[in-house]
């Protein structure tokens, strides 16, 4: 899992074979398919792998919060921290979108199951809705900015490097605040 993780965060699906995977992990090609039936499956599980790495990480950021404001800022903050600390996941994660735009077998697999930050992000707008910070007919849109936003920042600090991610997750705390635009 280590190096296809590795392989997938350097060189992409594409460029990334089993054949290199399973030698960076001193296993042969053949082995692996007794664990894979494909790339996009093994893609797939490196993902969960990922993920399950992460979502400890974010429940734990957003269990005591009161308000799905709170919540949303202590929720990127914690992504903030462990992109900081696991880079090669973060770097991994961070190219999720763009693999999932070009593979379609990798999407489809995504898609079938969405994960756990997804029911995170839900459940801070479930609470949102409840509290009447989120009007309710407006209740997708705030999980799909918080979704785009989430895979943006971290997007944002793998391509251009951590201070300009900072600054990306500054800002966007500001936004949450209302403090990044003043009254004209």
């Amino acid at each position: 899992m280590a190096a296809a993780r590795d392989s997938f965060a350097k060189l992409g699906f594409e460029r990334s074979t089993n054949r290199e995977i399973a030698a960076a992990a001193g296993v042969t090609a053949a082995a692996m398919y007794r664990h894979f039936e494909s790339k996009p499956d093994l893609y797939a599980a490196v993902v969960q792998e990922a993920t399950s790495e992460l979502v400890p990480v974010l429940r734990r950021a957003v269990a005591e919060q009161a308000s799905a404001r709170a919540a949303f800022r202590a929720l990127i903050l914690a992504q903030e921290a462990f992109d900081d600390r696991q880079r090669t996941a973060a770097g991994f994660l961070a190219e999720l979108p763009t693999e999932m735009q070009r593979h379609p077998q990798v999407a489809a697999r995504m898609l079938a199951n969405p994960g756990e930050v997804f029911t995170i992000l839900n459940n801070i707008v479930d609470l949102g809705v409840r509290s009447g910070e989120i009007p309710a007919p407006k209740a997708q849109r705030a999980v799909s900015v918080m979704i785009a936003s989430f895979m943006g920042i971290t997007a944002y600090a793998n391509t251009l490097g951590p201070s300009l991610g900072k600054q990306a997750t500054a800002g966007f705390l500001d936004l949450i605040d209302d403090a990044l635009f003043a009254a004209p």
